[in-house]
């Protein structure tokens, strides 16, 4: 039978190895770096195999040194699969430790604020190397994400992919990175119903509701909770929406535009025709869109707003003066 070296034979072996790689990484005084190597150790990969992966990639310069290194160390089976990043070329101890250590490079996404479900899936898809199909099944499979209250009844997951720079760990699966999308929405509003006022009655789907059509909305962060009070104050009237982003979503197409004809599309998320909010969200709000309703002033009596032609909107109680906002921004749009 084989055995691991003992700890001091160990020590002077990753020393053997540390001097042996030296020869072969060293380098003139101001050569130019080369660039690190981004590799994929599959799951079940022989260290024989992982050596001829580095030697190919030229990050290993000895992989006979590596591999006997290993077995002298009793160390053979103890290098992890993952995602990692290594130093061009590296020695033979180097390469060891990191991939003893597990010392993977993350995997990284990043979602904006403001995508439709099927946006959020090509993004993920995209920059994790995933299956499109798969993912767009996850995506609308509620057996495959039963765990959290707030998607009870709900067909899909549109609106509770939290939008954010996520840090992931290799290898990523459709299921895996959307519990952690879903895990990270769940804390977030959780942190934030604790800043809920007085009286706060809207459940999670319809926070998320209104929220999505908030960040459809706004165009100045500042802006955000003034339009969740526009809404808000509709809802306590009984009056409708009038939310040109559910029109579109309604249509299923972005548009710079809404005609009068694309008013009457018949969908129950088209709040000219409906009353109260629609049955779900209409794109994925982020953290300050999902603030915004709980900081908007219960003092301010706003009802409308419309364009103000530089980037923000102008908001009125009466409907007299949103007339009047919207002639000027015609005058504007005329003018130029």
């Amino acid at each position: 039978m084989r055995r691991a070296l003992p700890l001091a034979g160990g020590a002077l072996l990753l020393a053997l190895l540390l001097s042996m790689g030296a020869r072969g990484v060293w380098r003139h005084a101001g050569a130019p770096a080369a660039p690190d190597t981004v590799m994929v150790v599959p799951p079940g990969a022989s260290s024989r195999a992982i050596a001829r992966q580095l030697h190919g990639a030229g990050v290993l310069t000895s992989p006979r040194v590596f591999v006997w290194g290993l077995r002298l160390a009793g160390a053979a089976d103890e290098l992890r699969a993952g995602r990692y990043r290594f130093r061009r070329p590296s020695s033979p101890a180097q390469l060891a430790r990191q991939l003893r250590a597990g010392s993977t490079e993350k995997v990284w996404l990043t979602l904006p604020e403001g995508l439709w479900l099927d946006e959020a899936v090509a993004q993920i898809a995209a920059q994790l190397d995933l299956d499109s199909l798969e993912l767009a099944a996850a995506v609308r499979d509620p057996a495959r994400w039963p765990s959290h209250d707030f998607l009870a009844g709900r067909p899909n997951l549109e609106g509770f992919l939290l939008p954010e720079t996520y840090a992931l760990e290799y290898p990523v699966t459709p299921d895996g990175v959307l519990r952690v999308l879903l895990d990270a929405f769940d804390r977030s509003v959780t942190l934030l119903r604790g800043q809920a006022p007085p009286g706060w009655t809207l459940d999670t789907l319809d926070w998320t509701t209104l929220a999505s059509i908030v960040e459809a909305e706004a165009q100045l962060a500042e802006e955000r909770p003034r339009i969740a009070a526009v809404y808000l104050n509709r809802l306590a009237r009984g009056m409708k929406l009038e939310a040109d982003p559910t029109v579109m979503y309604a249509l299923g197409r972005r548009k710079p535009r809404l005609y009068f004809k694309d008013l009457a599309v018949d969908s129950p998320y088209n709040t000219y025709l409906n009353a109260g909010l629609p049955p779900g969200p209409i794109c994925s709000p982020g953290r300050a869109s999902l603030a915004a309703p709980l900081a908007a002033d219960p003092a301010d009596s706003s009802l409308y707003f419309v364009a103000d032609g530089q980037g923000g909107h102008r908001f009125s109680a009466t409907f007299a003066e949103h007339q009047r906002n919207v002639a000027a921004l015609r005058r504007l749009q005329n003018g130029r």
